[in-house]
């Protein structure tokens, strides 16, 4: 296996708190390296940028992509859309920085768990900016928020081992968004990558979700799917037999091999006209 080298970087300043990175790049990779922002999940709430690296993000730098696994604000912080323009900020330190850190500016993709996973995908996908990435992938992510707001983790399916036996109250949704989706469905409508995925233009999709999700039904990938074929998209459906919410089924080899040779082709590859 390759040996990685990190480095951890500020990428933004705001109201003093500081924003970072860690940068994670196999040592003997020629250069420059395609670029992967990794985003952790945690209902938006809780989580670190070092969570679940050497399982889940090591084996990936290893396949010869560079890593950069991304802090953002959290929902005690900072409430929706900050999330968002944490991770475009991002974007934009690496493609601006991508000269010293040997990567190629004109080869970024995401790729997140949970909720990581779905900002992964509302960066690529949402109005504002254009953060061009060129892929992304996610594991179990949130698509349509009115619709998970009438998921009833514990009642619908069983709760996720990673819960440890505690509903979360409030739902995470509504922490993200500081009122329960049906409170606020155009904050809802527009933080839901389903409501967007018009939008996807030249960008590749995978999507990995467990057919046992406790907490974030495997519907809510279903219907993104759907909406980004029906779109013109490319994307990828890969469904995880049994496996729930942060299952570690989903780092056996076969599967992080899928997730680093996806986005290796995908940002290898020349862009797709979109």
């Amino acid at each position: 296996m390759a040996d990685v080298v990190s480095r951890t970087h500020v990428y933004a300043r705001i109201g003093g708190l500081p924003l970072e990175l860690d940068l994670h790049r196999p040592t003997d990779a020629g250069d420059p390296l395609p670029a992967v922002l990794y985003l952790h999940g945690g209902g938006w709430s809780v989580g670190r940028r070092s969570d679940r690296f050497a399982e889940r993000v090591e084996p990936v730098v290893e396949q010869g992509l560079a890593v950069a696994s991304v802090s953002y604000r959290l929902t005690d912080v900072a409430r929706w859309p900050a999330q968002l323009h944490d991770v475009r900020t991002a974007v934009r330190w690496l493609r601006a920085n991508a000269s010293d850190l040997r990567l190629r500016a004109d080869a970024i993709g995401a790729w997140g768990a949970s909720a990581g996973g779905h900002l992964a995908l509302l960066a690529a996908l949402a109005p504002g900016e254009d953060a061009a990435l060129r892929a992304v992938a996610t594991f179990f992510a949130p698509a349509d928020l009115l619709a998970l707001a009438r998921f009833r983790p514990g009642i619908d399916a069983p709760l996720p081992p990673v819960l440890d036996g505690r509903v979360p109250e409030p739902a995470f949704e509504t922490r993200l968004l500081g009122a329960p989706p049906p409170e606020v469905p155009g904050r809802a409508r527009d933080a839901s990558p389903v409501h967007w995925a018009g939008r996807a233009g030249s960008t590749r999709f995978l999507l990995v979700h467990g057919d046992a999700d406790g907490l974030v039904p495997v519907d809510q990938s279903r219907a993104l799917h759907a909406a980004l074929t029906g779109a013109g998209a490319e994307a990828t459906l890969l469904l995880l037999g049994g496996a729930d919410h942060e299952d570690p089924l989903f780092e056996r080899p076969a599967v992080l091999g899928a997730v680093g040779g996806f986005l290796r082709d995908a940002l290898a590859a020349p862009p797709r006209l979109g």
